[in-house]
């Protein structure tokens, strides 16, 4: 009789622990599921650069909403520091290692920043943002977008329009975001007849 209840006692205690490690493994298997959340961008007062609304790839686990707007509002200000005669708001957009790939080459910092300031004849009139997703691993933040962008010659007022994909990576420095990496994925170049008006 003894044995008997020593195996029933071993038995439910067992059955007890396999029970209790399938909740446990059950949670951990919702809480690792990615949650969409799709946010609808405000109104923003840069009539020429447009991010309707964004998708947050986020776990349960952790809330990055904040995160995720800084960062966005760091994508607005990109293309308006691209047009910045100096070099003051690369400093408070672009981490000290960042990264460019594009247009077949490989930039550092120093060399982006002065391929942009160095003057051209196109001036950006107007960016779009679509299939704009934003997920974060950890400590870093990744941006994957496609973006439709309105250049203007100043001189034969010619327009072209870029499609661009891009991917690019955000870091934190100092407690702020800063772009860490951008690369483009794919590019498509349309020029644009000149109006009656040009």
């Amino acid at each position: 009789m003894r044995i008997l209840l020593i195996a029933i006692t071993i038995s439910l205690s067992v059955l007890s622990c396999n029970i209790n490690q399938d909740t446990k493994d059950n949670k951990q298997s919702e809480l690792s599921k990615p949650l969409n959340l799709t946010v609808n961008q405000l109104d923003s007062f840069l009539s020429t650069i447009k991010i309707d609304k964004y998708t947050l790839i986020n776990s349960k686990e952790g809330e990055r909403q904040k995160d995720a707007a800084d960062i966005i509002e760091l994508k607005r200000k990109w293309p308006q520091v691209m047009q910045s005669p100096n070099r003051v708001g690369f400093d408070t957009i672009l981490s000290k290692n960042f990264t460019f790939f594009g247009e077949g080459r490989l930039l550092n910092r120093e060399e982006y920043i002065q391929d942009r300031l160095t003057t051209s004849d196109w001036k950006i009139t107007f960016v779009k943002y679509d299939n704009v997703t934003l997920q974060f691993f950890d400590s870093i933040g990744l941006l994957t977008y496609r973006n439709q962008v309105t250049n203007e010659n100043v001189k034969t007022n010619e327009i072209e329009i870029e499609y661009i994909s891009w991917a690019d990576i955000y870091v934190k420095e100092q407690g702020k975001w800063k772009i860490g990496a951008s690369h483009t994925i794919d590019v498509r170049i349309e020029q644009v007849e000149k109006g009656p008006n040009r």
